[in-house]
């Protein structure tokens, strides 16, 4: 039952995606990840974006900036939503998508 709602998820995400792309930035998948997981990283991508879409950021730019503190928030709203979608997340992907620790490491 799990693949099919996978599926589902996924496919709504796409459906998302190709709605919203002339908006969103590219999803630049990080190293690191299988292929599952790879879909799954821009799925959480779109859920994010279109979050900070809502907040009133214009993200069509090459440029694009949005407050920290948006962009986290966002970043977690959109994993919570993969999660609420897919009912699982791997430590693979929570570490490169939904983990702000990553991005203090090189500070």
């Amino acid at each position: 039952m799990l693949p099919f709602r996978q599926s589902c998820a996924l496919g709504l995400a796409l459906m998302l995606y190709g709605g919203l792309a002339w908006g969103l930035p590219e999803c630049k998948v990080p190293q690191g990840l299988n292929s599952d997981d790879e879909a799954n990283y821009c799925m959480i991508h779109t859920f994010r974006n279109a979050c900070l879409m809502r907040k009133g950021y214009d993200l069509s730019g090459e440029n694009w900036t949005v407050m920290v503190s948006d962009y986290e928030d966002c970043t977690i709203r959109g994993c919570e939503q993969f999660l609420k979608e897919t009912g699982s997340l791997s430590e693979p992907l929570f570490e490169k998508a939904c983990n702000f620790v990553q991005f203090d490491r090189g500070k």
